[in-house]
């Protein structure tokens, strides 16, 4: 009896498992610089042109997979010129095969629009022209940019251009691309996502900008008073970001190579990890922290930041609560690290002075920090804001 009613439960499984709808597998497209737009949609338009022929072959398969729910878009080798921001809807992976340079396209060589200031928003292509469709966390998730061998995305000076810019994201991944030749632009600006990897990428040759103040890699909140963020598809509700990891990277002959310029206050960013990258000759302090609760900034090596200039540092930190900065390499650095208090001039200066808060424990961590060739073998901790007469000195350790 047992083997009867085994196999009629058998029988059963088997037609419903051939009456069941089966999952449809994620859709992947492959393209070259030479690729017809998907199903040759776009390119009777007007303006598809040999400047913005690029643009509309990476839009239309955006496009097609915001209808398929996601899936992988491949790029082989070769160059493709981006002349206007494609947006990049949830679920979605971009491969770089060795070989693909993605260059920023400076003109559209149509009169109905001009370039963009970006290269990719994160945000689908469907809603991208609504006004206030995302705020906290809740927009596009699940996107990654992988490059394989050497990828590029080549910025080409072009003024105040940025590479990728994310807003209310969740699960981002950036990996293994060389980014290049930016002028007071990012090469990522990043407000409101949480679960965010930035891993084994370089950011390599800016020109100074005006203030010589301008990240690599920015981390901001969307607050319309700072005027650091313009994405009118955002509700600017000044979230910050969270669970931020940048690791393994290069950053080389920038004005900084990552921080933030303007806070919001009372919003802090949370669990910022940057450890284990390489920083050479930064034209101002190479990491600018404010308003960061809970960072981790460790083994991460400096060099040559201002040129050795005793009043610039390796790190300086504002409004940081609770960090653990630890094992860093200090070389050629002016001062390897200070905390003071500060406030936001011009946009966003109704805020009040943000404070450092540092335990016994974060001070005992500042030890470990190495320098070699500073101007300051110490760190400096000033509590009170535009007061330098009471500073605190935490000892680092001397490599001859």
């Amino acid at each position: 009896m047992m083997r009867k009613y085994g196999a009629a439960a058998a029988a059963l499984l088997l037609s419903a498992s051939m009456l069941a709808p089966k999952a449809s597998a994620a859709a992947a497209y492959t393209i070259t610089p030479s690729s017809k737009t998907f199903s040759g949609n776009m390119m009777n338009f007007s303006t598809y042109n040999n400047n913005t022929k690029h643009y509309y072959l990476l839009r239309s398969y955006l496009e097609q997979l915001e209808k398929k729910g996601g899936g992988t878009l491949t790029l082989n080798g070769g160059t493709y010129t981006i002349s206007n921001t494609l947006y990049v809807p949830s679920n979605v992976t971009i491969r770089l095969k060795n070989g693909v340079r993605l260059v920023k396209g400076t003109v559209s060589g149509t009169k109905q629009f001009a370039a963009a200031k970006s290269m990719f928003q994160l945000i689908r292509p469907s809603r991208s022209g609504k006004k206030g469709v995302y705020g906290k966390y809740n927009g596009e998730k699940n996107i990654s940019f992988i490059g394989e061998g050497n990828a590029v995305i080549d910025m080409k000076y072009d003024n105040e251009s940025i590479a990728i810019i994310m807003g209310h994201n969740k699960n981002v991944k950036v990996q293994n691309i060389h980014f290049q030749h930016m002028q007071s632009g990012h090469f990522i600006e990043m407000d409101a996502s949480d679960h965010v990897s930035v891993i084994n990428n370089s950011f390599v040759d800016s020109k100074p900008s005006p203030n010589r103040n301008k990240e690599a890699i920015n981390l901001d909140t969307p607050d319309r008073s700072t005027k650091g963020w313009s994405q009118e598809w955002s509700t600017y509700d000044k979230t910050p970001n969270r669970y931020v990891t940048i690791e393994c990277n290069t950053f080389r002959n920038l004005d900084r190579a990552i921080g933030t310029h303007k806070y919001s206050g009372g919003s802090y960013h949370e669990h910022v990890t940057i450890r284990k990258n390489s920083i050479t000759n930064t034209r101002l302090d190479a990491i600018r922290v404010m308003n960061w609760s809970n960072a981790v900034i460790e083994k991460n090596s400096f060099k040559d930041v201002a040129a050795g200039d005793a009043k610039y540092r390796g790190i300086l930190a504002s409004g940081a609560s609770n960090p653990i900065f630890q094992n860093n390499t200090f070389e050629h650095t002016g001062r390897p690290m200070q905390f003071l208090a500060a406030k936001n001039d011009g946009p966003g200066s109704q805020y009040a002075i943000t404070y450092n808060t540092l335990s016994q424990k974060n001070m005992d961590a500042l030890k470990t920090n190495i320098v070699k060739n500073t101007s300051e073998t110490f760190i400096r901790i000033n509590h009170f804001y535009n007061v330098y007469n009471d500073t605190i000195k935490i000892p680092c350790v001397i490599k001859e």
